[in-house]
């Protein structure tokens, strides 16, 4: 501290002391003066506080300016550890604690509560939305190139007890192919078929009749013709006309079991086909009687087993008119009469997403006269749902034995020779698989493959031996002047043992009950064909798309697209001058069809209709010669009557 400080200590010191002696002379003033003792009494306390009062306040001022400090500037106040102090926690150390008993008790609430039931509305009970059902059915229409359409469908009404039914069936068509023969065809079909419902069993038969008329109009008659005496000849459609007749009646008996009811299943059916052509004498007999039995069993922690097996004997008789009594034609056996047995045993399981089913195909062939064959195929597939209902995944492993018969060939080419070899299509081996997807339930996808072997598959090829006999107009007997020309216009057979590659695709969508499309497409890839260049009419790509779209519940817009190419055919080329018949493979044109349809809905009864068929105009040729109309039209009209009254 500094010499000044000193000083004004002291100087504070004197002026206290001062003020305590004037102080004291007061007191000794009013205490002396007797007068003024009683009076003055309470001005001296309040003098005496007032004085006490300033003497602190300035004692207290005197104080607060009278001390100074100097601090020197070469001082620097410092912590030496301050950051570890400041990192150091807190130790807190409790060295006494307290123990307080608590005791309290809950005392529950009652609320009082009272239940009013609300009244419950009475539901809207709607239409009956159960379909007015109409006993009859008819569609009749007319187009070009003379082109009559009738179908006409009669069945019974609801019933809990049986249910029955008939129809006629005819289209036709009478025109004209510019530069080629009479190109007329003709389709007719008339049935009949009835179904009793028991308790346990379900009854159902049918027969039918199918009449076909098919002219084989596949050549150019001026390229066959002589020229000069062009005008005395004329080819009459009745020369080149094949006409087919079938008939068709099939039993079975079933039982009626629900899925999950684990009962013994039963199935047995009889089947017989006959058909005939317009040479008499030809016919074919088809009879088949089939049977599968199979029973689901209860397994622990198993959806379901399934242990059965089918059993089928089949039967089939050839006659033609030109080979009767005659067993081989150029050393290949004609087979008139086969016999087929087959037993196919199996178990399929059912376990959550996963599906298995194993099982083999015995088949067993007896040939008329010959000693029996038998063949033996594996029957494995399994099947997963990656996700249930939506994507599933499936392969397996199985193969067939399959009749070439004349019904076969007769529905897929109609322009055929008056004799044809029959036999079996032996499919030694298939493996396959492919994957499903339900993306919505507007919308599905579908894609499988497969990979086969075949034994005796059958392929058409030009029969270049058939004759047709031209004579003169009006002299039909003239043998003098008739000559004989080869048209190449009916079709044999020759098998082949090829490997088919088949890639599928297939997309289904529907949107709000208006808009349906469906989507198929086949890539077909065959090789090995053997002493075949080419599969003889065998398409390498098959692609339909189909549209239907419903406008306001009254006008109904189909289109249809079909496509189809990489066919190949035999051109039979002459060698000469040794008059050699060479083939050689030559590819077809593809073959685009596309097509619209139109339809009124003018009620629920009655609706009418117009189809334009090939609507760009298009020559296309589904075999060698044979070209389709460019354009064809149908219109027509749709009328249901004889129905029930719904409930209103």
């Amino acid at each position: 501290m500094s010499k000044e400080t000193n000083i004004k200590l002291f100087e504070n010191k004197k002026g206290k002391s001062e003020l305590s002696e004037k102080i004291g002379q007061l007191k000794k003033i009013k205490t002396n003066n007797p007068i003024n003792n009683k009076k003055d009494m309470k001005k001296q306390v309040f003098l005496t506080t007032v004085v006490f009062l300033v003497s602190i306040c300035a004692m207290a001022q005197s104080q607060e300016g009278s001390y100074e400090v100097t601090v020197r500037s070469d001082f620097s106040p410092t912590i030496s550890d301050a950051q570890q102090k400041i990192n150091e926690k807190a130790n807190i150390v409790d060295t006494g604690t307290i123990k307080k008993e608590v005791t309290y008790n809950i005392a529950a609430p009652v609320y009082s509560t009272q239940f009013v039931p609300e009244p419950i509305a009475a539901p809207k009970v709607g239409r009956d939305q159960i379909a007015r059902l109409y006993r009859n059915f008819i569609k009749f229409g007319l187009g070009n190139y003379w082109m009559p359409y009738l179908d006409f469908e009669a069945t019974n009404l609801r019933s809990t007890q049986y249910a029955c039914g008939a129809r006629a069936f005819h289209h036709s068509s009478w025109g004209k192919i510019k530069g080629y023969a009479p190109a007329h065809h003709s389709d007719s079909k008339i049935g009949l078929f009835g179904q009793k419902f028991f308790n346990d069993y379900t009854l159902y038969a049918s027969v039918d009749y199918n009449h076909l008329l098919a002219t084989c109009y596949g050549f150019q008659p001026d390229s066959l013709l002589p020229s000069p005496n062009f005008d005395d000849y004329k080819i009459k459609a009745r020369d080149i006309r094949r006409q087919y007749h079938l008939i068709h009646a099939n039993v079975d008996f079933s039982r009626n079991s629900p899925k999950d009811a684990h009962v013994f299943n039963q199935f047995y059916g009889i089947d017989y086909n006959f058909l005939t052509d317009n040479n008499k004498g030809t016919n074919e007999h088809q009879l088949a009687f089939k049977t599968d039995l199979n029973k689901d069993i209860k397994v622990a922690k198993i959806t379901y087993l399934n242990i059965g097996g089918e059993i089928g004997v089949n039967y089939y008789r050839n006659e033609w008119s030109l080979y009767k009594n005659i067993q081989t034609v150029d050393l290949l056996p004609i087979n008139p009469n086969n016999v087929t047995f087959n037993f196919k045993p199996y178990a399929s399981l059912n376990y959550k997403e996963y599906f298995f089913k194993t099982g083999f195909n015995i088949v067993t062939l007896f040939p008329n006269g010959a000693k029996a064959i038998t063949h033996l195929y594996p029957d494995i597939q399994a099947r997963l749902h990656i996700v249930p209902n939506i994507f599933t995944v499936y392969a397996g492993i199985d193969g067939g034995l399959k009749r070439n018969s004349y019904l076969s060939y007769m529905q897929e080419n109609p322009y055929l020779s008056d004799f044809l070899l029959t036999g079996f299509m032996d499919e030694m081996l298939r493996v396959f698989g492919g994957a499903k997807v339900g993306l919505s339930r507007s919308l599905s996808i579908g894609a499988k493959a497969s990979y086969s072997a075949y034994r005796d598959m059958p392929f058409f090829f030009n029969d270049i031996w058939k004759t047709v006999v031209l004579y003169p107009k009006d002299k039909e007997d003239d043998l003098e002047n008739a000559f004989v020309v080869f048209p190449n216009n009916t079709f044999h057979v020759l098998f082949g043992y090829p490997n088919l590659l088949n890639l599928h695709f297939d997309l289904s969508y529907t949107y709000k009950q208006q808009l349906y499309l469906t989507l198929n497409v086949d890539y077909n890839n065959y090789s090995s064909t053997g002493n075949l260049p080419k599969p003889w009419y065998k398409p390498a790509f098959v692609g339909n798309l189909d549209m239907r779209y419903i406008l306001l519940n009254k006008f109904v817009f189909n289109f249809a697209a079909f496509l189809q190419t990489g066919i190949y055919y035999p051109d039979f080329v002459e060698v000469m001058p040794s008059f050699e018949t060479n083939i050689r493979a030559e590819k077809m044109r593809p073959v685009v069809d596309l097509n619209f349809g139109f339809e009124y809905l003018w009620s629920k009864r009655l609706a009418f209709f117009a189809n334009v068929n090939n609507f760009t105009y298009q020559r296309n040729f589904y075999y060698h010669d044979y070209p389709s109309h460019r354009i064809n039209c149908l219109f027509g009209v749709k009328y249901n009557f004889g129905g029930e009254e719904t409930k209103k």
